[in-house]
């Protein structure tokens, strides 16, 4: 099971953004398959998803936890749920 890919979604401050693209491209390698960032909340959150390995699900949110504590985690799902929603 932890071969197949996820997609994570989360909120952080913009300002934020560049730090969690580099500390994810940096944990996952190649198990990162996308990053996909849009604009919310009038400029000053960042909505992202990241589609990962399932065995990196767990070690980014440590390190997204610990580096950005005012990250707000959303729904976890297995990439081919996500995709037919």
């Amino acid at each position: 099971m932890n071969h197949f890919p996820c997609v994570m979604t989360l909120k952080v401050d913009t300002a934020a953004i560049t730090h969690l693209r580099r500390m994810v491209t940096r944990i996952c390698g190649d198990s990162l398959e996308f990053i996909r960032i849009e604009i919310c909340e009038h400029g000053t959150r960042m909505k992202v998803w990241l589609c990962v390995g399932a065995a990196m699900v767990t070690p980014v949110m440590d390190a997204v936890m610990q580096a950005l504590p005012g990250a707000e985690f959303g729904r976890i799902q297995h990439a081919n749920q996500a995709t037919h929603r």
